[in-house]
């Protein structure tokens, strides 16, 4: 999907993004370009900054690293009592090198992808340890900006019951937006509006109301029409099942693979590196034959096709390690083996510029089986056609919206079963958070104050470098354009500004006096050398009262009498050497 740049929201968000500091929410229904924003803000903004994931999987697939990985999570539930992790002592149990408290301080955005998937308690501890390595306590997230993407209405977050008992008497819930840090700053919500996947308007405004949890008798009616719905496999077209559980998507893959004739062909994957097994976008182990019907995991470079693109495989050539494909379209490809990166952010001191180190490479052909994948695989993805197979069961909000938000159309669907009102739920705490998308009042008064805010922050700049003249000019501009400085955190940094001047001031007092105590010991010193000087003159060692007068000059410059006897000796030698 290419960027719309007239639409109202994108254009909101990427000014937010670029103009502010202030932390965004970016949402929307499945098919409104969350992802393709995500990439346009990677490539275009001037900020530096990082792109993080909760999984492996998706953080390959944005091209980032995972949470986990890059603020060196543990993967137990992280609870505000644990001392482990106070301000006190989150330094000594991070261990974080010198170089990652660099990265930490010098990254503007961090980025967070299927944010809808990262729980309250992750956020609030992300939160503490930034406002720890970045010395800003006062500041939500250390002063840093997070653009948090993702649709709250789709996949949960995933808690074990042990572990939803442990955050369960401190977050209302489990979602990113029940953190404690959003009562301290209000967070701007925009929700893109334009679906770009579906046009069946009638199919729109259903998959709104699932989305929702308000299903209407009459959508379930039209939806259950689908049930066992013929789907039109002819002339190169296919169909893909969504499952709700991996169990059903094995059982449909392997049977529909030993179906086909023939001796199947193994391709094993390449780890070079560092590269985690639970990150793998494909089997390590493919298993192929020609019929099956596979998915591509990768935007090809050549955008021959894009992640989620269907195929057939027409032949295999092992001996070539070339596999060849032919897409719904039409198009035969021929796939060879792709590399995927396990990177690791670094600060370039140099260039002044955030760097990915690579740590591993995974090798292997961007293909999977794909008669059928879970709805978990299959969120932001495509098709023209699917099964929808609910065997077992919806367990998680939004697995019933994601399911049927990834066809184009009604037509395309065909059910296994009939939907029933218990296959759709979402979380009251989602609906009531969504009621504050795009409050035109807080994105205005967003853009005002961080425009102030980016003056202020200006201005503090300029007064840590000294440069007064620059200092002035914006906080008055600041002043004008948002009177914050009777404010708290305002009112603290105003005074702990002149502390600092106050103490400087002590200490060049301190310093002047040091200064003229010493000058009044070296007085003394070069006094005696004079005294010196002068006995050597008297027992006429007129070299050895030369020297000594130096001496005198040397401790002490305004040694008037050492200088006036040093200038007769010069004399008197001139003179000496000019009669010989």
């Amino acid at each position: 999907m290419e960027l719309d740049l007239n639409n109202q929201e994108w254009q909101e968000a990427m000014n937010i993004v670029e103009n502010s500091h202030r932390s965004l929410f970016l949402t929307g229904k499945a098919g409104t370009g969350k992802s393709t924003f995500l990439r346009y803000v990677s490539k275009n903004t001037k900020k530096k900054h990082v792109i993080l994931a909760p999984t492996g999987i998706a953080a390959i697939n944005a091209g980032g690293s995972t949470l986990h990985s890059f603020f060196h999570l543990p993967f137990h539930p992280l609870l505000p009592t644990d001392a482990r992790y106070s301000n006190r002592n989150m330094r000594k149990t991070l261990k974080y090198s010198g170089d990652h408290i660099k990265l930490l301080r010098e990254v503007d955005l961090i980025i967070i992808d299927e944010i809808s998937m990262v729980r309250a308690d992750i956020i609030d501890f992300i939160d503490r340890l930034l406002r720890v390595f970045n010395k800003r306590m006062h500041e939500p997230f250390g002063g840093k900006q997070l653009l948090l993407v993702g649709d709250i209405f789709q996949l949960e977050p995933v808690l074990k019951e042990d572990e939803r008992r442990l955050v369960q008497p401190f977050y209302p819930s489990s979602y990113f937006f029940s953190a404690k840090v959003w009562q301290e700053m209000q967070l701007v919500s925009i929700e893109l509006r334009k679906v770009y996947r579906q046009n069946d308007t009638a199919f729109i405004n259903i998959l709104d109301r699932i989305r929702e949890n308000s299903p209407r008798q009459s959508d379930l009616q039209t939806l259950n029409r689908r049930v066992g719905a013929n789907l039109d496999t002819h002339n190169g077209k296919l169909a893909i099942t969504l499952a709700s559980h991996r169990g059903t998507v094995d059982y449909i893959n392997d049977r529909h693979l030993a179906e086909l004739l023939g001796e199947k062909s193994i391709f094993n994957g390449e780890i070079k590196g560092e590269f985690p097994i639970t990150s793998l976008p494909t089997p390590m182990e493919l298993h192929l034959k020609p019929g099956a019907q596979v998915i591509f995991v990768k935007n090809d470079k050549d955008k021959r096709w894009v992640n989620g693109t269907l195929g057939v495989v027409s032949s295999i050539d092992e001996e070539k390690e070339i596999i060849c494909v032919v897409t719904e379209d039409g198009a035969e490809l021929d796939v060879e083996r792709e590399m995927w990166e396990n990177v690791r952010y670094t600060y370039n001191e140099k260039e002044k510029k955030i760097d990915e180190e690579q740590l591993g490479v995974y090798k292997q052909f961007p293909l999977r089986l794909a008669w059928a994948i879970t709805v978990h695989k299959s969120q932001g993805l495509t098709f023209r056609q699917v099964n929808i197979d609910f065997t077992g069961g919806v367990f998680a909000g939004g697995q019933t919206y994601v399911a049927l938000s990834r066809c184009t159309s009604l037509d395309g669907i065909s059910l296994k079963e009939p939907i029933t009102p218990s296959d759709i739920f979402v979380r009251a705490e989602v609906v009531n958070f969504a009621r504050q998308y795009n409050n035109r009042q807080l994105l205005e008064r967003a853009l005002s104050q961080d425009g102030a805010a980016i003056q202020y922050r200006m201005a503090i700049d300029a007064f840590d470098r000294r440069d007064f003249n620059a200092f002035l000019t914006n906080f008055f501009k600041a002043i004008h354009s948002n009177y914050l400085i009777e404010t708290p955190v305002a009112m603290r940094y105003i005074r702990r500004k002149l502390d600092i001047i106050n103490q400087k001031d002590r200490e060049i007092e301190a310093l002047k006096e040091q200064q003229r105590q010493t000058e009044e010991k070296l007085k003394m010193l070069a006094a005696e050398y004079t005294l010196m000087g002068r006995e050597c003159e008297r027992e006429k060692m007129f070299d050895a009262a030369m020297r000594n007068y130096q001496k005198a000059l040397e401790l002490y410059k305004d040694a008037g009498d050492a200088s006036r006897r040093l200038q007769q000796l010069i004399k008197r030698q001139e003179k000496t050497r000019k009669k010989k």
